[in-house]
């Protein structure tokens, strides 16, 4: 090579190498600037790297939520989406700015452009949405608010939410669902928070109508919901259905008793009609699996206070008029106490005793207690729970149940 051959390509170089420098220190600059977030620092920015579509974007938002200047924002954001279409953001701020002016037709275009770009993204589907719902566009809305469903477990429920506030109109919102049933079972809830019965059946109903596996412990809080609702008819039918689809819950029903898990041989529920637990102070209660009267397990309660109640209980339908009998196995060891605790049945929903066997005290083996009892003509729902008299008298020891029953029986005064 010779010599002057050497320095031009020295040359060169070296004017390549200071371009970048240059290059480097602009970009550097620029980014440096438009962090500062006023602007005079984003002008700045934009002089030394204007074909930055991400300063334009900046500028725009500084248009139009600090100067309050939505034509000056526009301007902004259709010269970023113009040096870089591929960014749904920067469509979304133009749509919005396009909004601000009233310009109804570049925000439909602007919004479409977003989707577009970004078409299974939440939160571009999310901003659309809530876009085209302002524009009075529902159903356009409601497609993207199913984008959010589909692709964003996180944000299903608001999404669920939203829809509902904007259409109401159950058969529209379904028909774009995913079949998922833990979709349609978050639907279901909001419908019972907002006291839509009616259309919370229907979801329900076309939850079940997927054929879709699921958990049907997700679905016991509808059961709860329609038993406080004071709908025992639907509770127990939904109960029947979860039933009738899950091996799982079929197992909790014992046939020729109205009680269910009644030998507590399975997991408590704390929910439905499998049994209730409330924690209370000086009471402990858990399954034991070395003591039973019929089959693997029993329940141990122990007592070490003053409490009139075992925190555990469970809701039974009755027909009104008809005569019942609760019994249960129980055994004890040294339970210490004046009034110890008995098998009671009181009214669903009021604090009325409608029957209760004998107490347990001491040490006792496995025996058999009993309440006998007739449904009010009024009363659907009673609460069959484990109670004692307790005044202002102690209790220690432990308490032993197995085997809770309750079935219908010949009423006495029939016998006469």
């Amino acid at each position: 090579m010779s010599l002057r051959t050497f320095r031009v390509a020295a040359l060169v170089i070296l004017t390549l190498a200071g371009f970048y420098v240059w290059c480097v220190t602009c970009m550097y600059r620029a980014h440096r600037l438009s962090d500062k977030r006023d602007l005079v620092s984003i002008q700045r920015a934009i002089q030394l790297q204007p074909r930055d579509a991400a300063n334009y974007d900046l500028l725009g938002r500084y248009f139009i939520w600090t100067a309050q200047d939505p034509q000056a924002a526009v301007m902004a954001f259709r010269k970023a989406v113009t040096f870089d279409p591929y960014v749904s953001s920067y469509w979304l701020h133009l749509a919005q700015a396009e909004s601000s002016l009233g310009n109804d037709r570049e925000q439909s275009d602007a919004i479409r452009n977003a989707i577009a770009v970004d078409p299974t993204t939440p939160e571009v589907a999310w901003e659309a949405a809530n876009s085209l719902l302002v524009q009075g566009r529902p159903d356009e809305a409601l497609n993207q608010l199913a984008v959010v469903i589909r692709n964003d477990p996180k944000m299903a429920e608001a999404a669920l939410d939203t829809s509902w506030r904007a259409l109401e109109d159950v058969d529209r919102i379904c028909s774009r669902l995913p079949a998922d049933p833990d979709v349609y079972l978050q639907f279901v809830k909001i419908l019972v928070a907002r006291k839509q019965w009616r259309f919370a059946d229907q979801v329900w109903s076309s939850t079940l109508q997927l054929n879709r596996e699921f958990d049907p412990r997700e679905a016991l809080f509808y059961v709860d919901a329609l038993l406080a609702e004071r709908n025992v008819t639907a509770a127990g039918r939904v109960w029947l259905q979860l039933s009738e689809k899950s091996p799982t819950l079929k197992v909790y029903n014992t046939p020729g008793n109205f009680l269910i898990n009644g030998s507590f041989d399975h997991d408590i529920l704390n929910a439905g009609f499998d049994w209730h637990y409330s924690a209370l102070p000086g009471v402990a209660v858990v399954l034991d699996s070395t003591q039973a009267h019929l089959g693997n397990e029993s329940l141990l309660i122990t007592f070490s206070g003053s409490s009139d109640d075992t925190g555990i209980w469970q809701y039974v339908p009755v027909t009104p008029g008809t005569f019942y009998i609760a019994s249960a196995w129980v055994k004890s060891e040294m339970l210490q106490s004046a009034n110890g605790p008995y098998l009671a049945i009181y009214d669903g929903y009021k604090n009325i005793a409608y029957g209760k066997s004998e107490d347990t005290v001491g040490t006792t083996g496995w025996h058999r207690v009993e309440a006998t009892f007739t449904a009010p003509p009024d009363v659907t729902l009673v609460a069959l729970r484990f109670s004692r008299n307790a005044g202002n008298s102690q209790i220690r020891g432990q308490f032993w149940v197995d085997d809770v029953r309750l079935s219908e029986g010949s009423s006495p005064s029939l016998k006469h």
